[in-house]
Formats: structure tokens, C-alpha cells, sequence
């Protein structure tokens, strides 16, 4: 094997996986490109038809 030096910055890794899969329950794809929720900050907002308001899922949080 040739004899490669060491960059002075260290060698170059990739960083962990990024989050594929997320927590939480599955949004419907038709509520896609809501915001985050504003309380606890996941992306599990969903659109109420009926009361037209926005919620969470996981903590039930109205907007």
C-alpha cells in the first residue's frame, strides 16, 4: 500500500447517521409543511378540518 500522510486537521469522517426515523406519531401526508410545534418543538402538527385550527399530536397543543 502506498504511504499516504496524515492531513494536519485529522482524516475526514462522516458523522453519524442522520435521523431517518423520527419519534412521535405519523403524520398524514396531506398535513405536510406545517410548522413545528411551538411548545415542544416537534414536527407533529396537524390540521383540524372540522374546527379549521391547528394542534399537536403528541402534546395537544392548539394553535
Amino acid at each position: 500500500m502506498p504511504k499516504i500522510k496524515r492531513p494536519s486537521k485529522g482524516w475526514w469522517r462522516p458523522e453519524k447517521y442522520k435521523r431517518i426515523f423520527r419519534k412521535g406519531p405519523k403524520v398524514a401526508s396531506s398535513e405536510k409543511g406545517l410548522p413545528p410545534c411551538p411548545s415542544c418543538g416537534e414536527w407533529s402538527m396537524q390540521r383540524d378540518g372540522i374546527r379549521n385550527e391547528l394542534f399537536c399530536g403528541i402534546c395537544g397543543t392548539v394553535m
